[in-house]
């Protein structure tokens, strides 16, 4: 492989689009897994840009059979319908045509609205079989697939490179097996150059999930606000907030406190 593609998965991953050395290995892993009947995956790539790179690296591949041709065409062709005659030949519209002609897809935030439906639609019908997509498709949207790939276990928080935490590895790997179809669901983590150390690799996939801290800050205007609200009170809005949930008598935290204090005056009887 080439030397940018070595560089790819290292510490500090460039941004630099697919090389013919990446354009094979796709085209050999989707091969595989299309052989294997590991179909659809969904491939998770932290860069847009490296989203739409990649759909085109696999130019010619086709996926879908010639009765899928037909329905995707049929639905993409009346979903687009609702735009207006010079929206229906944007660059966007008219490649994610392409593309969906041949089942594979693109998911994030660049992609029109409109197309993104399109896309999960599609995919929840089974018409998309690859599936190149930024993190956001792992939220909150009911989209299993037999296969999750892993372009790169590193990401961009906005100040600097890091490993995936523990929540946003689960998160995402949890798409691969589709309930009550599939015996398992496979995960794959591309290594382009190096391979990630045993210890990262732990951290990431058994390591505790980020504790989820309460934002809520009670302010004198938010009070004043309040006061003028007469349906409102403060203390109902803190009694509904985060914050004050696990303060609660009775919440998930108090009672395995209470559970472990009852333990430990048990044993002290004994």
């Amino acid at each position: 492989s080439s030397k940018s593609g070595q560089n790819f998965g290292a510490k500090h991953p460039t941004m630099a689009p697919t090389t013919p050395g990446q354009r094979g290995m796709w085209l050999a892993l989707l091969g595989l897994l299309q052989e294997r009947e590991q179909l659809p995956v969904v491939a998770f790539t932290f860069s847009r840009s490296r989203c739409d790179d990649h759909a085109a690296a696999i130019g010619p591949m086709d996926l879908l059979s010639p009765t899928e041709k037909v329905r995707s065409r049929l639905f993409f062709q009346r979903c687009i319908g609702r735009l207006r005659g010079p929206d229906r030949r944007l660059p966007q519209v008219v490649a994610m045509g392409e593309l969906l002609q041949r089942g594979v897809g693109v998911h994030h935030g660049g992609v029109l609205p409109l197309l993104k439906e399109v896309v999960e639609m599609l995919f929840s019908q089974g018409l998309v079989k690859v599936l190149f997509a930024t993190e956001t498709f792992a939220m909150g949207l009911n989209m299993p697939a037999r296969t999750v790939v892993f372009d790169s276990i590193r990401k961009h928080d906005g100040s600097n490179f890091r490993d995936l935490l523990p929540g946003e590895y689960i998160q995402m790997s949890g798409r691969a097996g589709r309930r009550g179809l599939d015996p398992m669901g496979t995960v794959i983590i591309l290594c382009r150059g190096s391979v990630p150390d045993l210890p990262d690799l732990h951290r990431m996939m058994l390591g505790r999930p980020t504790r989820l801290q309460s934002q809520f800050r009670l302010t004198y205007p938010m009070i004043l606000n309040l006061l003028r609200a007469q349906e409102l009170r403060v203390q109902d809005l803190l009694r509904r907030s985060y914050a004050e949930f696990p303060l609660r008598p009775g919440s998930p935290r108090d009672r395995a406190a209470g559970g472990a204090v009852g333990a430990a005056e048990a044993g002290s009887r004994k």
